[in-house]
């Protein structure tokens, strides 16, 4: 039994989602808000040791079992031939660990690791629910969607994908509290910017992006003579030096690191962002009502981050540039074209908040304890 449940008969769930991040968060934030409804509630994970589930998981304090699944590589490669063995063994180990904690509900968040769970899970008979990231669901989803009990999709655009409709629900991403008592003026304040002028955040994501990196960096002429923005920029580790160097003249007008520890403060002082399109990053932004201009990273698992990107442009909240043709003169133009039109960039803001989920942890956990059969 782990730390948190320690008196009475906890009622135990099971997650598998990893590999990334975006996997495996949007399953930490279902985690973390049945712990705050189910008074006796024991959270397992299930993942692999390559995945960032190995390192981020125990630092959450919950029990991780690990399996030897792993994914296929899309391009031929002698790799692929011990997939199919890897598979039939993460399935026993599945069973086992199924047969152990004896969950009342598996949850799994996407990417290869919550394959064999589910497909184990449900063949065991135990309650499921998938919860798809992208507008473009990835191969586990539409596998599994069939045989689990609930699927939880993040955009309308995902339905059509599906032959079997009846145990689907669109609530969007669930994502990390947000919510802050800082004023705009605070939040710039905490980077050292100034109060009143417009202030843009550039991301590409933990690991930055370096078309982005470059592009702002070709940008910075136009964007500082023509215009009075300021900007709150997270490069990722391989780009910080370059950055830092390179814009040594602007400093005071630029906040800039390797990474963002407090990105709600970062979201509650920007009017614009620059940025990938994973589908967590996009759950963040609209749920704080934020224009967005994106550039979808053209190398995503069956171009998912381009079907995320178009999807939120159609809703009014984005304009997106594809990687080939962001140019520094581009991507000036447009910053400076948003900033300057504030009854766009309103109109913007609305459209971020439609297409926000507030409330999809909420519900996700609601469907979760529903399959469940648990009443508090």
């Amino acid at each position: 039994m782990s730390e948190r449940a320690k008196s009475g008969n906890p009622v135990v769930f099971l997650f598998a989602g990893g590999g990334t991040g975006g996997h495996l968060y949007p399953a930490l934030a279902i985690a973390q808000k049945l712990e705050k409804t189910v008074k006796e509630c024991e959270i397992h994970f299930v993942g692999t040791k390559k995945g960032i589930e190995n390192r981020v998981v125990p630092e959450y304090g919950y029990p991780l079992h690990l399996i030897s699944v792993r994914g296929v590589t899309r391009k031929l490669t002698p790799a692929n031939i011990v997939v199919p063995f890897c598979v039939l063994w993460s399935l026993l180990q599945c069973g086992r660990i199924l047969f152990k904690i004896r969950p009342a509900a598996v949850v799994g968040t996407g990417g290869y690791v919550s394959g064999p769970v589910l497909f184990m899970a449900s063949l065991l008979g135990y309650p499921t629910l998938v919860q798809e990231q992208n507008s473009y669901p990835g191969v586990t989803t539409r596998l599994l969607a069939k045989r689990v009990k609930k699927v939880h999709l993040s955009f309308k655009e995902s339905l059509k994908y599906f032959k079997k409709q009846s145990n689907l629900i669109i609530s969007g991403n669930p994502v990390r509290d947000l919510s802050i008592r800082l004023s705009k003026k605070e939040a710039r304040q905490h980077f050292n910017l100034e109060t009143e002028k417009p202030t843009l955040l550039v991301f590409g994501g933990s690991q930055g992006a370096v078309a982005i990196n470059h592009a702002v960096l070709d940008s910075l002429e136009m964007l500082m003579h023509e215009t009075d923005v300021q900007i709150i920029w997270s490069t990722g580790k391989t780009g910080f030096q370059e950055v830092k160097e390179r814009i040594k003249k602007y400093s005071y007008r630029i906040w800039v690191s390797n990474y963002i520890d407090e990105m709600e403060v970062a979201y509650a002082a920007s009017d614009l962002v620059i940025s990938r399109a994973g589908a967590m990053t996009l759950a963040e932004i609209t749920m704080c009502r934020l224009p967005s201009i994106l550039i979808p990273y053209p190398y995503a698992a069956a171009g998912h981050q381009v079907a995320n990107a178009r999807s939120l442009e159609k809703s009014g909240a984005a304009v997106v540039i594809v990687e080939k043709d962001l140019e520094g003169y581009v991507l000036a133009k447009e910053i400076s074209r948003l900033l300057d039109d504030s009854n766009t960039l309103k109109q913007m803001q609305q459209a971020a908040e439609n297409a926000a989920f507030p409330n999809a942890t909420t519900e996700i956990v609601q469907s979760v304890l529903e399959i469940a059969k648990f009443q508090n």
